[in-house]
């Protein structure tokens, strides 16, 4: 999609996944700052302590936990990667929701076993039932995705404590994956942390503050799994850019209300201008909508309309088995948001009828 992106001429752009806006100035000039002060050799594995003590802080504020452990990731990418590495043997697998996020998948594979699906359709809620349908005696880890990219569903208390509850049963370590805490809607994300006790917990700072090229995260978590984590980055990322961990702490100040309440009123108004022609749950949080193809269609039959109109959106295979649904993202711009709404529009409507005479 980014390819294709960058050939079209002046595309309709709703398929990618990152903040529309710019990385806040106090936190540039903090990262121009330690280009100049030399902070630019490598750090410490872990990342600089006063980032990881800081990241701690967070999490327990938010959370009312403290990890024993943590360390500064390239990218929640970087931390995903390390933490399969350091939780799975080659025999071993990892249970993830369906639909996941397209990394989630891949690490598996890459490992050795593809993960495990948990099916969340249609309503993308955790249930008990869904988790035990997935489970296989070979399964170690169980990953949970709160908001979820690519549905924007925030897990419940309620579903927490179901996955915390199954964990526990089949002796599981969780692995929950929050990069998108900051973009709540209709109150605060709780954490599987809150309610279990063997958890690595991944977050980052790139959808958080408009820097996801900055490949900046954090893993938090037991301290045999993080540093078993620490000794994979050794020979591996080596440590995550030096001179932007000393810009997060600066990142860490500012205040995010204005960039959510903007998002909420994203969510709002994509949300209300699509809920009566696409069959689409509401998110709670993250920037995405996953609705189902409309008229019947297959997804890439689908996207192939959208392109033709010079519009932009990810089908749902990248995220799923299932070929039901695309993925829609709007941190956008408001005038490219409301083109992109009358263009689903459109299509929806052309589909529908046509399935209506068909």
């Amino acid at each position: 999609m980014f390819d294709l992106g960058a050939r079209l001429t002046d595309p309709v752009d709703l398929s990618i996944g990152q903040p529309h806006f710019p990385v806040p100035d106090s936190v540039k000039e903090a990262a121009v700052r330690a280009i100049r002060e030399d902070r630019n050799r490598y750090t410490v594995t872990q990342g600089i302590p006063a980032l990881n003590e800081a990241v701690l802080d967070v999490i327990q504020r938010r959370t009312g936990q403290r990890p024993e452990s943590s360390m500064v990731t390239a990218g929640v990418a970087g931390g995903l990667t390390l933490g399969f590495l350091a939780l799975l043997d080659e025999s071993d697998r990892a249970l993830i929701p369906d639909p996941y996020f397209v990394c989630y998948r891949n690490l598996g594979a890459l490992l050795g076993k593809e993960p495990v699906c948990y099916d969340t359709y249609p309503d993308f809620r955790v249930t008990e039932d869904r988790l035990e349908a997935g489970m296989r005696e070979d399964v170690r880890l169980l990953l949970v995705n709160s908001p979820s990219n690519p549905t924007g569903h925030v897990l419940s208390v309620e579903e927490l404590k179901i996955c915390a509850a199954f964990a526990r049963r089949h002796d599981l370590v969780i692995v929950t994956d929050e990069i998108y805490d900051a973009f709540a809607y209709d109150g605060p994300v709780p954490s599987i942390l809150s309610y279990y006790d063997q958890v690595l917990f991944l977050g980052g700072f790139g959808k958080t503050y408009g820097m996801p090229g900055w490949r900046l995260g954090y893993a938090a978590g037991p301290d045999d799994v993080i540093e078993r984590m620490r000794a994979l980055q050794q020979v591996s990322f080596v440590c995550a850019p030096a001179p932007l961990q000393y810009a997060a702490l600066t990142a860490l100040e500012v205040d995010l209300k204005p960039y959510v309440d903007a998002y909420r009123q994203k969510r709002d108004r994509i949300y209300e201008g699509l809920k009566d022609v696409l069959d689409v749950v509401r998110p709670d949080g993250a920037f995405y909508l996953f609705p189902r193809v409309p008229g019947g269609l297959d997804a890439d039959a689908f996207v192939e309309r959208c392109i033709a109109k010079n519009l932009l959106v990810v089908p749902g295979m990248a995220f799923s088995h299932a070929r039901t649904h695309f993925r829609v993202s709007f941190a956008l711009d408001d005038a490219v948001l409301e083109k992109g709404v009358t263009l689903l529009r459109e299509l929806a409507e052309e589909a529908a009828s046509e399935a209506a005479q068909a």
